[in-house]
């Protein structure tokens, strides 16, 4: 048996995971697991609206919350309808008592002066979309998080 074979270091089959190594894979599955679902769910990148840090180091997260408090300071959640005739399409289709609507718009410490289609449209639409992070992507970020 050669023996420069099995003691060499550089010989791929002598390869010994280092934690580096682990931290890179995870890290690149956890970037491929987001905008897969966030492309699934919402139609865009969800880790464009990460700083390039983050990016390069999203095992640095505890867990999906903090990888939530991240994105909504960096705008993803916001949601924007607008025309008049979109807002309203939308609220029928999501709202159409508005009484979610105005119920958030109450949270954000709305009157009814500030109010029209548009805003209760988008604060529904973000809402909806935090909503959607929670019961379709968060499990699945934490459960590879703790691996």
């Amino acid at each position: 048996m050669e023996t420069n074979t099995t003691h060499n270091p550089n010989n791929p089959i002598n390869y010994k995971e280092t934690q580096e190594d682990r931290n890179s894979n995870k890290n690149t599955l956890i970037f491929e697991k987001l905008n897969k679902l966030s492309d699934k769910y919402f139609g865009d990148t969800i880790t464009e609206y990460l700083n390039s840090t983050m990016q390069e180091d999203l095992t640095s997260y505890n867990d999906a919350d903090e990888l939530f408090n991240d994105l909504q300071d960096n705008g993803y959640f916001n949601e924007e309808i607008i025309y008049y005739h979109t807002a309203i399409n939308y609220l029928k289709e999501n709202d159409c008592s508005l009484s979610e609507s105005l119920e958030i718009a109450n949270e954000y410490g709305y009157t009814l002066e500030n109010l029209n289609s548009e805003i209760l449209a988008s604060l529904h639409a973000s809402k909806k979309k935090e909503e959607t992070y929670f019961e379709c992507i968060a499990e699945e970020i934490n459960e590879i998080l703790e691996s």
